[in-house]
């Protein structure tokens, strides 16, 4: 078993996912891009969205690489360094007329500021699913639910001890989904767009959490501990019961601060 074939086993384990990660790599060189990967525009001529990209790799099992020419959404060009779009450059303007923010200058800010790769550095970008890929990813993908995130926090908080904070915009989720994971190394919880819900068939319910490269083994290491616990995602179930089993900790403050006990929490 490969060591992606293994940390998708775990993940199936604490979470039963509908959908493998997303494992996803930015490509300097093309000779790491499988001969069988998807390209859009080269074998179908069609141009895609890279959200698109992402459900063909989690729903369909396609190993897809997106270069410049297979895009069909203009933010990602930007973002993931295939086009210069900064104040003065083409396209710059009219971005800031349609962004949704009514101050010209607040908008202009907030369209200099989008989080960028270096312009040119990147040929493309490769995606599988996370069992299926034969290159380290530089960042996994988790399309999942509440309920999954929550258990995926519990595992990181074992190894950090620590609150994990996140910023939200309602648009442009391929973006915030990875480039500030990898840039600046972090845990990512991120919205799906209207254009994930839309065009990627991402449903209402299902939220994304990004694990950078730098973070992996520690996120590994998080769900080995919740695994040797028993502790998976099927663990919670849900109830309405009066005087219920509590972890025995529990029994232990209450009779410490002199209040009732009751039964203990056997898992």
């Amino acid at each position: 078993m490969t060591v992606n074939e293994r940390r998708q086993a775990d993940i199936d384990k604490l979470l039963r996912p509908a959908y493998p990660a997303v494992a996803l790599k930015l490509v300097e060189d093309e000779t790491v891009v499988p001969s069988d990967a998807l390209r859009p525009y080269r074998d179908k001529g069609k141009h895609i969205a890279l959200c698109q990209a992402f459900a063909l790799t989690r729903r369909h099992n396609k190993t897809v690489y997106m270069r410049k020419e297979d895009h069909w959404c203009w933010n990602p060009l930007i973002t993931y360094g295939a086009v210069k779009c900064g104040r003065g450059d083409p396209g710059f303007d009219e971005i800031c007329k349609v962004i949704g923010i009514k101050d010209p200058e607040k908008a202009a800010d907030f369209v200099d500021n989008f989080p960028k790769l270096p312009y040119g550095k990147y040929c493309g970008i490769l995606t599988a699913p996370l069992d299926k890929a034969d290159f380290e990813p530089d960042i996994l993908l988790l399309y999942c639910s509440n309920a999954q995130l929550r258990t995926m926090l519990l595992a990181i908080k074992t190894q950090t001890g620590t609150m994990l904070d996140s910023s939200f915009d309602p648009i442009d989720s391929c973006v915030y989904s990875v480039i500030p994971p990898i840039l600046e190394g972090n845990y990512r919880i991120t919205l799906p767009d209207p254009g994930e819900y839309e065009r990627a068939l991402t449903g209402e319910n299902e939220i994304i959490f990004s694990v950078p490269k730098q973070r992996m083994s520690e996120f590994f290491a998080g769900v080995d501990v919740l695994l040797n616990r028993g502790m998976t995602n099927d663990s919670f179930k849900m109830e309405m019961k009066e005087d219920f089993a509590r972890p025995p900790f529990y029994n232990t403050l209450f009779s410490l601060w002199g209040l009732d006990t009751g039964e203990d929490w056997d898992k």
